[in-house]
């Protein structure tokens, strides 16, 4: 069993170019660890293991959610080392070998991660110098993202003598700035630059930079430019692309200023991606503004007018309905009335004596209303003494079963019934009374074809006004949207023949509305566009020149020389 100081190395987990890193426990504490030994070859050499102690202290005062914890640093039998928290996840240059590239989603949210544990380490003054995807380790998720490795960030308030000097190179050569690969003095923005090259791996699953040697590859990151994502990953987010191109510009000043800004721009871009996506996944493919607005307009008026109309139509119905209610009953009133005084004087007499052909022939009169499907007279004793049908004259009364009140007033029950031929009717039941006595009730059935023909001539002039409105709004919204698209166009045109180098047009009009503002901005712009450029173009003191001596020339520092015995003769 192998000791550090207090902590006990169990396993080793992984291994760099200068150190190893060991899973190791605290028995202090009860806790699990990761301990990082720097390699033997190393520690012969002050300065490696003073950088490794000092610029790790730095990195262990840095707390940052994306940043890995520190928790001691020191030296141990002459080997420094450095105890860490343990982090279950891959390194990231891991998972793209695996996957090739990733998500645009997934690449925002790192690259989000990534800004926000720069911005607070360079606030802190640390500089991490060596942004690289085997210093990223990515949870299992693939959604958390932690920076590793400070073994030579720069320390801004570290003594002179202690910083890294202008001309000495360290990093990693593939991820390295312009201003790193030339030794120059380095800020924030070189990390910056890093991430850019971080991400467009990421989005493009293919280095940024691809030479093979260090001093070549120094070149091409000072000299040139990577092939356009556009052409790699035609799915990228055209936002993306120009924070990637914006974070790998070859100057300083043109990269973002700080991680704060990146950070906003990316949270910025994450918020169109997810509503580009959701727009989307609604869309199934291209539709000209016509067309949209077009169905637009016509679809809201449309479902205006189906609202519209069926409420109109529901309550004139049921206006209807009440008109008919009320007719009814008056109709089941009068024919009780006129039935009063024979019931009266029929159930004073014998049962042989009684006489109902009166009733009958006014009910038969009174049935003769075309809307009048039935009318039925019954007497105290449940027996039928007047029917617009004469077979039923005579026979005992049963009243239908299953019908729906739909109204109850003074002395009449009105329900919702289904006749015998299919048709809706109404069913009128009013009491004979007389002197307040009952004395045998009527029954009038009165049918609904009458109501529900008027009300289908409505909807049907209803339905034929909606069609003709949404055929004018459809006309409208189609001439409109005509309209508003030649202006449009107009600006698209304009802008891609400024995209493709000619900036020497600006838009005329006489417009005095958005578009006129919107075409005032376009020339604006393009006029500021150009001025830059011809400013750029301007003769500024000669080529410039680059010192090969100061290029990068291999991936680590070389391991301390063995001294060798001088030779005697």
């Amino acid at each position: 069993m192998r000791f550090v100081g207090r902590y006990e190395l169990r396993d080793r987990v992984g291994e760099g170019a200068m150190a190893e890193v060991w899973r190791a426990y605290d028995p202090g504490i009860d806790r699990v660890m990761a301990i990082k030994l720097l390699k033997q070859e190393y520690c012969r050499n002050p300065d490696y293991c003073h950088r490794f102690v000092r610029e790790a202290k730095a990195a262990g005062a840095l707390a940052h959610p994306s940043i890995v914890t520190i928790y001691d640093v020191g030296e141990a039998d002459g080997v420094p080392y450095i105890a860490m928290e343990l982090l279950d996840g891959s390194p990231l240059d891991q998972v793209l070998a695996a996957t090739g590239k990733l998500p645009v989603d997934q690449v925002l949210a790192i690259g989000t991660q990534l800004a926000s544990a720069l911005s607070y380490a360079h606030l802190s003054g640390v500089i991490h110098r060596d942004i690289k995807p085997s210093n990223m380790m990515l949870s299992r998720d693939g959604r958390s993202l932690k920076i590793l490795d400070f073994g030579i960030a720069r320390v801004a308030e570290a003594e002179p003598r202690d910083q890294t000097r202008i001309g000495e190179v360290l990093g990693t050569p593939r991820y390295m700035s312009p201003e790193q690969a030339l030794g120059q003095t380095l800020d924030g923005r070189s990390d910056l630059f890093s991430v850019g090259v971080v991400l467009y791996e990421t989005i493009t699953g293919t280095p940024a930079f691809t030479a093979a040697s260090p001093a070549t590859l120094a070149l091409q990151i000072t000299q040139t430019s990577p092939p356009a994502i556009a052409t790699l990953a035609p799915h990228c987010p055209g936002g993306l692309r120009y924070i990637v191109d914006k974070l790998i510009a070859r100057r300083p000043e043109r990269r973002f200023a700080d991680g704060a800004d990146l950070g906003r721009a990316l949270e910025r871009e994450a918020k169109a991606y997810e509503a580009v996506q959701a727009d989307a996944a609604g869309r199934s493919r291209y539709l000209p503004l016509q067309a949209r607005l077009t169905l637009a307009m016509v679809a809201v008026t449309a479902l205006a007018l189906m609202f519209s109309i069926g409420t109109v139509l529901d309550r004139q119905y049921r206006a209807m309905e009440r008109m008919a209610i009320s007719s009814g009953s008056s109709i089941a009133a009068f024919v009780a009335s006129n039935a009063a005084l024979p019931a009266v004087e029929n159930a004073a007499m014998p049962p042989i004596e009684r006489d109902w052909t009166p009733v009958q022939a006014f009910i038969a009169a009174a049935a003769k209303d075309s809307s009048v499907r039935w009318m039925t007279m019954v007497d105290s004793d449940g027996l039928i003494r007047g029917a617009s049908d004469p077979a039923k004259l005579g026979t005992r009364y049963a009243a239908p079963r299953g019908e729906a009140v739909v109204h109850r007033g003074d002395n009449v029950t009105v329900s919702d019934i289904r006749l015998a031929d299919g048709r809706d009717a109404f069913r009128f039941v009013h009491p004979i009374l007389y002197a307040g006595r009952p004395f045998g009730v009527i029954e009038v059935s009165i049918s609904k074809d009458e109501l529900q023909a008027a009300a289908a001539t409505t909807r049907n002039l209803l339905i034929a006004l909606g069609l003709i409105v949404l055929a004018v709004v459809g006309g409208v919204s189609f001439t409109v949207a005509k309209l508003l698209a030649r202006p449009v166009r107009r600006l698209k045109q304009a802008m891609r023949d400024a995209a493709m180098g000619d900036l020497d047009f600006r838009l005329s009009h006489h417009r005095r509305d958005e578009f006129g503002e919107l075409f005032d901005g376009f020339n604006l712009f393009a006029t500021a566009v150009q001025e830059r450029l011809e400013a750029a173009e301007r003769p500024s003191g000669g080529p410039r020149r680059i010192d090969a001596t100061r290029l990068y020339t291999a991936d680590v520092p070389s391991p301390a020389p063995v001294a060798r015995q001088k030779r005697t003769a």
